[in-house]
Order: C-alpha cells, then structure tokens, then sequence
C-alpha cells in the first residue's frame, strides 16, 4: 500500500472565491488523473489533500502529467470559434501532439464544425439555443463537465448558473478563452513567453503560497477575485492592471465543473430558476454589514454558498454531496439566501459539512458583477437536530407575509422603508438560524412587528395584508426567563370573550394597529387602533383608556373592562415594570408580534400562571393594588375578604395618572373599593405625584392578573372584614 502524504494547500482557502473553487480543482483532478483514493477536508480555512502524492509528486503532476479538461464555449462571442475572435491561445494548443490535449483537439474539432454550421441559420436569436444543443448532442461524454456546469437546457430554455455568468461569459468577458490563455501560460506552452521555473514558482504559489512568482499582467479574473481585478486604486498608483497567476485561473475552472446543473426537476413555478444549481440561491440584502436596499431588485444576480467540511472525504462524496446541494424547506425548494440559512438550520447536515461561505455575485463596480463574501454561516455543532428542526419550522408561519414583502420591495419605484424593513426581519431570522436561542427567535418577532407598524402607516396594504394566525410555537421557542418577555406576552394575549349574546371588544391587537383581527385584514377607519409614535408607556395608557372606553360603549358584563387573557402577569414582574427595571420597549416591540397568536387554541395542558403565589411581594405599591381591583375583567373573588363582589371599573383616574395626580387617581379607586363594600387600608397611595410616576402606573394597570393575584391584591391593600378579625 503506497504511503499517504498529508498536505495543507496553503495556497487556497474559503475566500476569495477563486480560491475556493482551485481548491475543489486540484482536489477533482488528483482524484481523477492520480489517486482515486485521494482525500480532503478543510481545517483552520487551509484546503488539506491527503493522498500518494508528496509534495514534490503533486507539484510535477500539474506540470507534467495533468490533463486539462476541455473548457470550451462555441455558442459564445469571443470564445476563440468565431472569425473575428482572439484564436492565438486555442491555435497554440491546437498545434500541440501532446497526449494530454488529444480529447481537447477532439471537442475543438466539433466545435468548430457546429459554429460552420450554424452561419446558415438566418435568424440570428435562434443560433445561440441551437448552438447549446449542438454541443450537448455531439460532444464525447468525457467533455460533458463543462456543458453540465455551464447551462442546463429545460423547455423553457437554457438556464445559466450565476457561478458561470451566462454561460461562460460575465458580459464581455469570456471565460474559456481566457482559460486557455491562462493554460497556454501555466504549463509554458509557448517558451519564449514563459520559463520553466517561471511556471514551477506559480504552481507553488498557487498550492502552498510560498514565493513570490510573476504575475501576468491584462488576465482578468474576472468576478472570481474581487481584489485582482486592477483599475482605479488597485496598487500604488491611480490606476494599475490586473495581475493574475494562471495556475489560479485554470485551476479555479477545473474545481467550477464540481457544481454542474441539477435536473430540471428542481424546477417547479414557486421555485427560482437559480436552484437548479448546487447551493446557488437567490440575494437576500441581509445577513452582512454592506447590504443595501436595493439588492432586493437587479444589482445582484443570485448567492453560492460555498461549502466546507471538516471530516475527510473522497471525490465521490463530495459528488454526492454536491448533487443534493439544494435547500429543502419540508415541501418547499428554498429560494433565496434566507431560505437556504433555515434549510441549514432545520434539516442540519449529515456529511460533515461544518461551515457555509457566503458569495454574493452582485454589482460593486459600475456595472460590473463581482463575487463579494457575506460572511461565514456556522453549522451548531449539537446533536439535538430534531429540536432544531422545530425552532426552524415556527419560520413557515412568515411565508406567504414575506413573500409578498419581497415582491414589493423588488420593484423599481419600491419605497426604501420596505427594503430596510425587510432586510431587518431577513437578518434577524440568519441571526437566527446560525444561533437558535429564545433571545435569538425574539429578535425575530420583533423585526417582523416592526415591519408590519411600517406597512401600517404605508401605501403598501392593499398589496400585503396583515400577518395572522402565528401558531403557538412561537410562544413556546421565544420564552426566555425575563420580565420583558412574560409581560410583553400577558399583554399581547388580551382579547374578550363575552358571555353568549353579549357584544363583544376586539383583542388588544387592534389597538396596536388598524385591522380587523376577525376577517384578517386592514381595517381604515379603525376606531380601536390607537397606538401612535409616542413613548412605550403613553401607548399601553392609551390602549387601557380605550379598552375601557369600548367596555362602557358596549355596556360589557356591569362595566368590567375587557382585560381578559390566557395569560397573566407575575406580581414580581409588576413590582419591577414600576420600580424602572423593565425595558419597556423591548416588552412593547414584543407585545406587537407576540399578538398574531392565536391565543384562543391555546394547549390546555400549559399553565398559565407558572407558580404564582397568594402572597403579594412586600414592595408592591398599595395604590396600584388598590386601582387594578376596580379594573378586573370580572367579579372579585377571594373568600378571606367577600363572596363575589361586582366592582365597576374607574376608568376616569387613568386621565389622572397621565397628568401625574397620583393622589387624585387613588381617591377615586378608594371610593369605589369602598362603594363595593371593601375597606382599604390607608386613605393615602404612598406615592408622590409626578408625571413619570403616574404614566408607568398606569400603563402597569393594562397588565392582566389571574385570580390567584387578585386575592393577593386584596390582601395588599384591603382590610379583612371584622368578624374574621374577631375570630382571628
């Protein structure tokens, strides 16, 4: 058994995405041409092959015995095939006898012949498409790598991967005469023009990045290396040409055949034409610090999202690998760079794949593409891929909302709110998936309600209407252990149900936006909807005036205000809204998303309280005890101080919260308390009047409690009936 040698190809790494691609290169022929047991991974962002080849053997392979394969493009102008194109570099291979050139002479000698014939073609649209077909027809299936990475032929035409631009050319850039030039260079074919050691320096370079070989000068690389493409500001001066080291460029086109078209079944009317190609999706303008707005439209062309493994792999399984390099949502084809983080994020990976890099082929410089990294996407390393999976799948519920977010803002007259919206609620759901927290999918919601308050205020609902029905697993995944989020949640879950024939108030989400939750759409002439760009407590105190407002409209069950909820607040988390240790805009922005709940097919079997006691904390304030008793959704009940008691709610001390009459406020919740047949324990609220203060007691009072804490309200702020203080 032959030894095998470890090398690490210092020489290719993860970006830029030339380098990424030489390394698939050299890996595809040395598996191919050398050593079929060949292996590689990568490790610390250096490509390591591991192989019979030393050294010494791989850099000899390439210069000696390597056989390029035959890149050629005859449907294209410039490609060498036409008479007014550049044809030096294919004539000079041509003239070569050399064994390993003979199936390139073959495929040139076809290709020759169908460009000849397609001149008597007299509509010229047509030679193109009909070029394509030729070549896929009569080209040896040994040269048929290129055609399958190049274009994939459907009935509804040739569809180019974004990796080759269209078809092997980047506008006026062609690629594959511009590889044979490079390969002209690389293995000194002309001698005169290049030396041997010349030739032996660049193969280091290009493997090891060791030396400092000659570059050539005027070989654009194209959109594959951003920073090699010369022009203004590339060196020292104004102005500076593109410096290329051939064996990069060949060997960049050599790894580009890995990614050949998929079957056209991939194709299906929800699905970008883009997906039929491994890991090419299209741009979302999120998930990287120079995303702009108007990515979302045509200055870029679609994302590749270059894998990278870290366990050793033979060619063949990372052919099988690649061939399923799609992103699969349940039913659904992923389709754009989104998508392709939740397809990683919910269904994992099963063949060592560690890390994605994010290309971007997008327009930079004038109006030229190039492929700019997006950041590197991290796969979590945990076992525990069905529990990802169903922190991924509460992101269906988004779908269709986002879909038509992304039509809207990809459109030439699109506003610039909707890009920015957009691309928040795109980022927050990569944060997402590359993470899977609570904090992380409540970053999340809060995106998506951001975006919606901006559709609220804009020209844009006709065309988008309200997200609805969230299922309950958004609940459940976001739930961290902070007072933000479980008062943001007792909040958003208020609705009324009234009794059977009775009307009934709408859920409190109607007050946070104009629509009608029952039909599911916007609603213009909203009167409910009141929440405004005022500060966080003014908006709650205005949604409790106006709950209140519609419970004495309606005439609801003897006044009681429409508070009822699923869920309740704690009391230690009242205790600390009032005290200032609460981020009332982060609870606030929560409180939004968190309402397209849909709270009435709760689970029974969730509790909704979670070990709230009868006992209220020693520092919660007796005035707000004594005010939220007159604003229960319902009797009072607690059997140490009444039977059932009917306490009418006392909406007019809200007004004087807001003006900071605290003292005024608790005079009238104490009389109505004693009106109701219950004895306060002080005629005093203990709190001083100012306005701050007054406003979070207030916007504290839209909080709903359960039973349990209105028994231990009582006992802050009532006095027992005497004849239990006798006996007691």
């Amino acid at each position: 058994m032959s030894q095998l040698h470890e090398l690490a190809l210092r020489g290719c790494s993860p970006e830029p995405l030339m380098a990424y691609l030489k390394a698939l290169g050299i890996f595809r022929l040395v598996a191919e041409q050398k050593d079929p047991t060949a292996r590689a991974w990568w490790e610390n962002d250096a490509f390591m092959l591991s192989s019979a080849l030393d050294r010494e053997d791989l850099e000899g392979f390439f210069l000696e015995d390597y056989k390029p394969t035959p890149i050629v493009s005859p449907w294209n102008g410039g490609s060498g095939f036409h008479k007014k194109d550049n044809s030096k570099a294919m004539d000079a291979i041509l003239e070569l006898e050399s064994p390993r050139f003979q199936l390139w002479n073959e495929v040139v000698s076809i290709g020759k012949r169908i460009v000849s014939t397609g001149e008597d073609i007299a509509d010229k649209k047509k030679i193109k498409e009909w070029t394509l077909a030729q070549c896929r027809s009569q080209f040896p299936d040994d040269a048929l790598d290129w055609l399958d990475a190049a274009y994939v032929l459907t009935a509804g035409g040739a569809k180019f991967p974004p990796l080759l631009g269209t078809g092997g050319n980047d506008g006026r850039l062609e690629f594959s005469n511009n590889f044979m030039q490079n390969l002209v260079l690389a293995l000194n074919i002309e001698e005169k023009r290049n030396g041997e050691e010349t030739a032996r320096k660049q193969v280091v370079a290009a493997l090891f990045n060791e030396g400092s070989p000659e570059l050539v000068k005027k070989q654009s690389t194209g959109f594959y290396n951003p920073g090699g493409v010369g022009g203004a500001n590339a060196s020292v001066g104004f102005n500076d040409d593109a410096l290329t080291n051939p064996w990069d460029y060949a060997l960049m086109f050599e790894g580009a055949l890995m990614f050949a078209g998929a079957a056209a079944r991939r194709l299906s009317p929800q699905s970008s034409s883009k997906a039929v190609f491994p890991f090419t999706v299209d741009n979302s303008a999120a998930g990287y610090g120079t995303s702009a707005d108007s990515e979302y439209g045509d200055s870029s062309r679609a994302e590749f999202w270059a894998p990278l493994w870290n366990q050793a792999a033979s060619l063949q399984e990372l052919n099988h690998l690649v061939s399923e390099g799609r992103a699969q949502m349940g039913r659904r084809q992923g389709t754009n760079g989104t998508d392709f983080a939740r397809a990683v994020a919910g269904l994992g990976t099963e063949r060592g794949v560690s890390q994605f890099q994010r290309y971007g082929f997008m327009v930079r410089n004038g109006m030229s593409y190039l492929a700019a990294p997006l950041g590197r996407f991290y796969i979590p390393k945990d076992d525990n891929a069905a529990e990802r999976a169903k922190l991924a799948n509460v992101l269906f519920d988004l779908d269709g909302w986002m879909s038509r977010l992304k039509r809207n803002a990809s459109g030439s007259s699109a506003p610039a709110g909707l890009g920015a919206a957009l691309r928040q609620v795109e980022n927050a759901i990569i944060e997402f998936c590359q993470r899977g927290g609570p904090r992380d999918l409540q970053e999340v919601l809060i995106a998506v309600g951001r975006a919606e308050r901006w559709l609220a205020s804009s020209g844009l609902r006709e065309n988008v209407p309200p997200l609805n029905n969230l299922s309950w697993g958004w609940i459940s995944h976001a739930k961290d252990d902070t007072a933000e989020f479980r008062l943001a949640r007792a909040m958003a879950s208020v609705l009324h149900e009234p009794p059977q024939g009775q009307r009934k108030v709408g859920p409190i989400r109607e007050n946070f936006e104009p629509v009608d939750a029952a039909k599911g759409d916007w609603k213009d002439d909203s009167t409910a909807f009141v929440w405004t760009a005022a500060d966080p407590l003014s908006n709650m105190l205005s949604v409790l005036e106006r709950r209140c407002l519609e419970g004495q409209m309606q005439g609801l069950d003897d006044h009681h205000p429409p508070l009822n909820a699923p869920y309740s607040a704690l009391l230690d988390d009242i205790v600390s809204f009032l005290n200032g240790r609460v981020d009332v805009q982060r609870l606030t922005d929560l409180a939004l998303p968190l309402s397209f709940v849909r709270y009435r097919h709760r689970p029974e079997r969730e509790d909704s309280q979670e070990g709230e006691s009868l006992r209220a904390p020693f520092d919660l304030p007796a005035a707000y005890a004594a005010m939220k008793l007159t604003l229960l959704p319902g009797k009072f009940e607690c059997p140490e101080f009444s039977d059932k008691v009917d306490i009418s709610m006392e909406p007019s001390m809200l007004a004087m919260l807001r003006a900071g009459r605290v003292k005024d406020a608790y005079r009238m919740a104490y009389r109505r308390l004693v009106s109701s047949g219950l004895r306060p324990l002080s005629d005093s609220p203990g709190i001083p009047d100012r306005p701050e203060q007054g406003r979070r007691l207030a916007a504290a009072l839209l909080f709903p409690l359960d039973s349990n804490a209105h028994c231990a309200l009582a006992k802050r702020a009532l006095r027992k009936p005497e004849r239990q203080e006798t006996t007691g």
